[in-house]
């Protein structure tokens, strides 16, 4: 047992399955990645991602550099994805894709246990066939801890997963999925946790129908690994999210290290009050007995010590309008699966946009800390300034030379 006054603590995988409904637009991108790391998600399984073989974007980011992808080569549709945190440790050992960018496996390491990671998109027709070809590829490649999840486009059980509680998938077709799954004991782990509850992760506004037909499952002998399942609010996509938290073998520090919020040297406020701090700590300190160095070093840490407070108070404001506005969404959004209330669903649209509005406000600070980054590089031999100059020295020699970009 860990002692409690360790200075690590133990993590939990929080895992993320997300629809995404294409991420060809670089904002969708931005809002996806903002999400991630807000949620601080361990494994984002993602569907939809409409990515074209040979020319999808790269999807980078500092906080998941571990990135798979299986993209449909023949068009901008399909595809799936799975992204690792850097928090991860993750020692990848194989992986597998799909052609046709239905599915991708990934099997690796985390410390001394090994996982299978899938992530599936399944269509909206014959969901039986191709869920059959998917698991008969998974069972030879799985081992270890397996977790399957995706978009399987079917209520697998229209009694409880569908609000109309009726489907127009053939009963042929749900019969040989679930036999598929029981036959290798792949178990519906939001449904083992909440045996009694409905709830959906997509609404579709043209049947004015509600149904869950995105899925977690692991295997019945590793049900006991997890600690939570939920379906999150549904926000800028047209599927919810779903959330899994399991038990890892991972400890984190219980102390991270502190980085200051450059966007508050833009709010008058917090300037005008840091400046008669400044003035009051120069005017009590300085003595004759007192060292100019030992000042200075003291000065900074007041400095330091009045940003933490600063920004730990907005970010708890920030986090604390954010909840509200998810609480509210989730509010709406079960109260309209309740009565199909056309007035609901309007402030349900309504509390989605405001939302929007309060998250989009942090892309001006990550566009200020990315010119501060390359302020603080330009003249510094490195990395970007070799690329930059490589790049020169393409054109110069060959002024027909250009690079491939994609959106």
């Amino acid at each position: 047992m860990l002692d409690p006054k360790s200075p690590y603590a133990p993590s939990d995988l929080q895992l993320l399955s997300y629809n995404v409904r294409g991420l060809n637009i670089p904002e969708k991108r931005s809002r996806l990645l903002r999400d991630l790391r807000a949620s601080r998600t361990s494994i984002a399984f993602l569907q939809e991602t409409h990515f074209r073989s040979g020319s999808a974007p790269s999807l980078r980011d500092t906080y998941f550099p571990t990135r798979f992808f299986s993209n449909f080569s023949q068009s901008k549709s399909r595809g799936v994805a799975i992204l690792i945190s850097k928090e991860v440790p993750f020692v990848v050992d194989a992986t597998m894709e799909d052609e046709g960018g239905r599915f991708l496996f990934v099997r690796g390491s985390i410390l001394d246990s090994i996982y299978t990671f899938a992530s599936i998109y399944l269509p909206n027709k014959k969901q039986h066939s191709c869920l059959s070809r998917i698991l008969l590829s998974l069972d030879a490649f799985q081992q270890g801890t397996t977790i399957l999840t995706g978009d399987f486009n079917v209520a697998l059980d229209p009694l409880v997963d569908s609000s109309t509680c009726n489907s127009t998938t053939p009963s042929h077709v749900l019969r040989s999925i679930r036999r598929a799954l029981h036959e290798r004991r792949l178990v519906d782990v939001w449904r083992a946790l909440h045996p009694t509850e409905r709830d959906y992760s997509y609404f579709s506004q043209v049947h004015k129908t509600h149904t869950r037909i995105d899925y977690f499952f692991m295997q019945y002998h590793n049900l006991d690994l997890t600690s939570s399942a939920a379906v999150e609010a549904t926000t800028w996509s047209d599927h919810a999210p779903l959330k899994l938290v399991i038990q890892s073998p991972l400890f984190n520090p219980r102390e991270r290290q502190w980085r200051m919020n450059i966007s508050m040297l833009d709010d008058p406020l917090i300037r005008t009050e840091l400046h008669e701090i400044l003035e009051n700590f120069f005017a009590e300190n300085t003595t004759a007995d007192t060292p100019l160095l030992t000042l200075w070093e003291a000065h900074k840490a007041v400095v330091r010590g009045f940003f933490i407070c600063k920004g730990t108070a907005r970010k708890k404001q920030h986090d604390k309008e954010r909840r509200m506005l998810w609480d509210e969404i989730r509010k709406l959004e079960l109260a309209h699966i309740d009565s199909a209330d056309t007035t609901i669903y309007q402030r349900l649209i309504q509390a989605r946009q405001a939302l929007d509005k309060l998250v989009s406000s942090s892309l001006r600070f990550q566009a200020l800390r990315s010119r501060s980054i390359f302020a603080l590089q330009e003249n510094k031999p490195g990395r970007r300034l070799a690329k930059i100059l490589r790049d020169r020295i393409l054109h110069t020699e060959n002024p027909f030379f250009g690079r491939h970009t994609c959106n």
